[in-house]
């Protein structure tokens, strides 16, 4: 048999080996960017808001004194109060299927708040930007864990709830549900709510 020259036995073994595997791209994703929360109402500076298990308190940063803005309430003077506070309502929805009823829905960065009737009936702050402005009276906001909020709160874990770890702060009428992200004493608040709210059991 002729030999092949040893550069054309070269030039065969070069197209047989598989091309090299492309550099990997070693940049960062990139990341979208996540809106900030405004809470840049005209009276942002003065008042702090507390949440409440009948509807949500506004505290005088200077005086301590607090006011109720209490489920009952027409939804226009539950809208301007918080705007005050947090500026201009991001957006406004509604959904005729909740388990309580036809509801609507005003919602400031992580704060919403619920409407029926056009009258104020409860609240919904959630795991988002902005929710690190509000708190109940004792520090409890969202993050806190399960030991914190035990230190200074009754917490009622609802066992039979459909809608994962959820739990309350008191008892009765004036208080406060939740939820925590997992089980456990280090499991943290990912949800806070109070009043009529648009869950389906």
């Amino acid at each position: 048999m002729r030999k092949l020259p040893a550069l054309v036995l070269l030039a065969l073994l070069a197209a047989c080996k598989p091309a090299a595997d492309k550099p990997a791209d070693d940049r960062p994703p990139v990341v979208p960017d996540v809106p900030e929360a405004k809470l840049d109402g005209p009276a942002a500076a003065s008042l702090s808001v507390a949440l409440d298990g009948a509807g949500l308190r506004f505290i005088d940063k200077t005086s301590g004194k607090a006011s109720l803005l209490a489920f009952g309430i027409p939804r226009k003077q539950a809208e301007e109060a918080l705007a005050r506070v947090a500026g201009v309502v991001d957006d406004r929805s509604d959904n005729d299927e909740c388990g309580a009823g036809p509801m609507q829905f005003s919602r400031f960065d992580a704060m919403t708040l619920n409407f029926q009737d056009d009258k104020f009936v409860g609240w919904f702050l959630g795991d988002e930007a902005g929710a690190e402005f509000y708190s109940t009276v004792s520090g409890i906001g969202i993050g806190t864990t399960r030991a914190k909020a035990s230190a200074s709160a009754t917490v009622v874990d609802h066992k039979d709830s459909t809608l994962g770890e959820e739990f309350s702060l008191g008892t009765g009428d004036a208080a406060i549900g939740g939820m925590f992200a997992e089980p456990g004493k280090d499991a943290k608040i990912e949800a806070l709510f109070a009043g009529a709210n648009c869950f389906f059991r």
